[in-house]
């Protein structure tokens, strides 16, 4: 079993939002985020109401995607595991194209909200990846995440390794 790191995946990730945004012609984002995925959206040239450590707002709870949405109608909501699959698959075909072609097989993955593992699946069907969640920044696991369910399924059932 291989540990799979994705330096660029937060700036790939927000170079797919970008260009979803745009398409839309939305004014923005919204992201929840401990810091790593709101900077990258930043960089990547958009406006972003950041709800982070060191952001626009902070927050002591977690907010659903029905709540972001209400607080912020105008906003794509850029909170990681909120995206929708359209633009997941688009993620999963940047993620491929950075990384070439993946060896059949099973990988771990530094995982938070799971997106990053679920978008691995759907560009590699052919690999199984395993969430390793609490080693650092962004892999604190949330029991209350959207996708938790998905990412267990995609494991084939298998136990996430966490690191305490």
């Amino acid at each position: 079993m291989s540990s799979l790191t994705i330096p660029n995946r937060k700036k790939i990730r927000a170079a797919v939002i970008a260009q979803h945004v745009r398409e839309s012609g939305l004014p923005g984002v919204v992201c929840f985020s401990c810091g790593n995925a709101s900077r990258a959206l930043k960089e990547a040239g958009l406006f972003v109401v950041e709800i982070a450590p060191g952001g626009d707002l902070s927050t002591g709870r977690w907010w659903t995607a029905p709540e972001i949405a209400r607080a912020w109608p105008h906003l794509f909501d850029a909170t990681s595991g909120h995206l929708a699959f359209p633009v997941m698959a688009a993620v999963a075909d940047a993620l491929r194209v950075d990384l070439g072609e993946l060896p059949a097989g099973t990988y771990t993955v530094p995982t938070g909200s799971g997106e990053t593992l679920v978008c691995l699946s759907m560009a590699y069907p052919a690999c199984r990846f395993l969430p390793v969640y609490g080693i650092g920044q962004g892999t604190q696991f949330e029991p209350r995440a959207p996708l938790n369910g998905l990412v267990q399924a995609l494991a084939a059932g298998g136990e996430a390794a966490k690191v305490s």
